[in-house]
């Protein structure tokens, strides 16, 4: 089973098709590992971005009154504030964390293939595009979350192997 999943989190990051692998340091192939970070910021008092990816952006914006930020790019968030939820959008999908959280987003735009892996926390992912399947899914802690545009296709499962876990515990005792 492990294997037949390693080859869907290919097939739903990468499409059917494989045509932006002319980037570096972006999403790590299942076999590499995650790089440390190349910049980590303070978003705020309590929450902390870590950029894995140095081309990843995250903005702030505003819609219909409710602040959110747009992420592109590698990185990991690490959320600990009082007051949720929090919004992050992609360009594929609306992630709602609803507790103190800590996850990665691999979401490039010009990829039609999006992931999330969280440690620990509860995040409610949903579709950032018209579908005939828009149900959201609720990401807890070791839940990985994967959703193809071009196939129109997501799917929530075990968080498997301890690679983000690992990472993770390396990037806390470098700082």
């Amino acid at each position: 089973m492990r294997g037949f999943s390693a080859i869907l989190f290919a097939l739903l990051l990468n499409g059917c098709t494989s045509k932006n692998n002319d980037y570096k340091n972006t999403a790590t192939d299942i076999n590499n590992s995650i790089p440390l970070p190349a910049e980590v910021k303070g978003l705020n008092a309590t929450d902390t971005l870590f950029i894995i990816d140095r081309e990843s952006t995250l903005t702030d914006t505003v819609i219909d009154g409710e602040k959110y930020w747009k992420a592109n790019g590698d990185m990991f968030f690490k959320i600990d504030r009082e007051q949720f939820p929090v919004y992050i959008y992609t360009s594929l999908m609306k992630l709602e964390v609803m507790e103190p959280s800590a996850f990665r987003v691999t979401a490039y735009d010009r990829d039609q293939g999006q992931s999330v892996e969280s440690l620990l926390g509860k995040i409610k992912i949903s579709k950032n595009y018209p579908s005939p399947f828009p149900e959201p899914d609720t990401l807890h802690e070791k839940n990985l979350y994967m959703v193809n545009k071009s196939i129109d296709l997501s799917e929530k499962e075990d968080l498997d192997d301890e690679k983000l876990s690992n990472w993770w515990n390396n990037v806390i005792t470098k700082q």
